[in-house]
């Protein structure tokens, strides 16, 4: 069985807390049976009891844990109206992203849309709580939290597009379309060379009317790159937050987590002059 968030006292109050654990199992078979009108059948293959328990662990979590003075069933239940309330904010920000999405999009970013607007669907909070988004391969630039499970999943991957949104938001129009004009097929995540191309600029403080990199500005960026350091890059980090206007702290933490990944990216590069690899 999964573990919980207990620590009893003693040996009998585990005992209590186990036996409450698999009467609350057979009421969650009999749920989901009804849930999904498959009769009274109160029998289960073993992958699907396994999933039923997690569930359990994970929705009682969000309550708190276990205590010795609750009962898991009533933490079940809050934990569930928790869950509820998650869904309400989850499908209501997939809205949010939806609406404010630019107008051209890499098939990428397209299908983990869907992807999400798919699994906020048929999201069963009150049996398969623990289930996150399935197919979802667009890459972000930071990872999820370790062990985020369900709905927060989402949350979180929404809250990422949702930022990308912003940031490109900032971008003036005639200077995003012409970009758009320049990124190769098959880029996964247009956001994402828009930040490069974005910090490049402010290395040089070209600003952003024009992203894409004129002949002569490689020549600029190469001479501030060869002499980069960790604090050069932060620094244009933070210019760049300035221009698209990034006000709060996750923002601006999601254009800055791109300068390890752009250090070790150039590497060498920039000694070889091979800029247009990196920089559109």
């Amino acid at each position: 069985m999964n573990q919980l968030s207990i620590n009893p006292h003693s040996p009998e109050e585990q005992r209590e807390i186990m036996e409450q654990m698999y009467q609350l199992c057979e009421k969650q078979v009999k749920s989901y049976h009804k849930h999904r009108h498959m009769g009274n059948n109160s029998s289960v293959p073993i992958e699907l009891a396994q999933n039923l328990i997690e569930s359990i662990v994970y929705t009682v979590d969000l309550a708190g844990g276990v205590h010795t003075n609750i009962n898991i069933e009533e933490a079940l239940r809050l934990g569930q109206k928790i869950l509820e309330n998650r869904l309400i904010q989850a499908k209501s920000m997939l809205e949010l992203v939806m609406g404010t999405a630019p107008q051209w999009q890499t098939e990428c970013r397209w299908e983990a849309l869907r992807c999400l607007r798919h699994y906020l669907d048929n999201y069963d909070h009150l049996h398969m709580a623990h289930k996150y988004p399935e197919n979802l391969y667009y890459p972000i630039l930071i990872s999820p939290p370790e062990g985020i499970k369900g709905i927060d999943s989402c949350l979180f991957y929404l809250s990422i597009l949702w930022i990308e949104n912003r940031i490109m938001a900032g971008i003036p129009d005639d200077a995003l379309n012409r970009f758009w004009d320049h990124l190769p097929n098959g880029s996964p995540n247009q956001c994402e060379n828009l930040l490069i191309n974005g910090m490049g600029k402010a290395l040089i403080n070209a600003g952003l009317n024009q992203l894409v990199f004129q002949p002569d500005e490689y020549q600029q960026l190469l001479s501030v790159l060869l002499n980069a350091t960790t604090e050069t890059l932060q620094s244009a980090g933070n210019r760049l937050c300035q221009w698209l206007d990034l006000n709060d702290e996750s923002a601006q933490k999601y254009v800055l987590s791109l300068i390890p990944l752009l250090k070790n990216w150039i590497g060498n590069n920039a000694k070889r002059v091979d800029l247009y690899s990196i920089f559109l």
